[in-house]
């Protein structure tokens, strides 16, 4: 069984969201839907997966902006440990950003996706076990965007 944890309030570090099938992952996208939007952005690990320095040899970054019903996919990892993102419909937000635990980041302007496409990505991380959801196009994440 896949194990995966998600953080998106400084209280996971502690504590961290556990998902294991498809209803924990439409529950984490609920519960981000239900934050404001200083905490609009989840970070998930598989549990089981290599360590590189210390580190996990991966990682995925959901993002969602409620009001807008969009949000936004990117992956970090894999065997070429690259950064990509889902590219999607161009933002018509001045600055394009989403904020993880209360810190901003900005994301790529061409990365606006549905709810239910940020859904099937949480899917298919937990059912992959950490692996990049492979029924997704993947652009590589521009320099410059942090």
């Amino acid at each position: 069984m896949s194990r995966v944890e998600a953080f998106f309030r400084h209280e996971h570090d502690d504590a961290p969201v556990v998902l294991t099938n498809a209803n924990d992952a439409d529950a984490l996208v609920d519960a981000l839907l239900a934050e404001t939007f200083d905490y609009s952005v989840a970070t998930l690990y598989a549990d089981g997966r290599p360590l590189m320095a210390g580190l996990p040899d991966h990682e995925m970054r959901i993002a969602i902006n409620a009001k807008a019903e969009v949000g936004g996919i990117r992956y970090a990892g894999g065997d070429d440990q690259d950064v990509r993102y889902v590219p999607g419909a161009v933002s018509e937000r001045g600055e394009m950003f989403y904020v993880y635990a209360t810190n901003g980041e900005t994301w790529p302007k061409d990365s606006e996706v549905s709810i239910e496409q940020v859904r099937q990505a949480v899917r298919e991380f937990v059912d992959g076990n950490g692996s990049r959801p492979g029924s997704f196009e993947w652009k590589e994440w521009p320099e410059g965007v942090r």
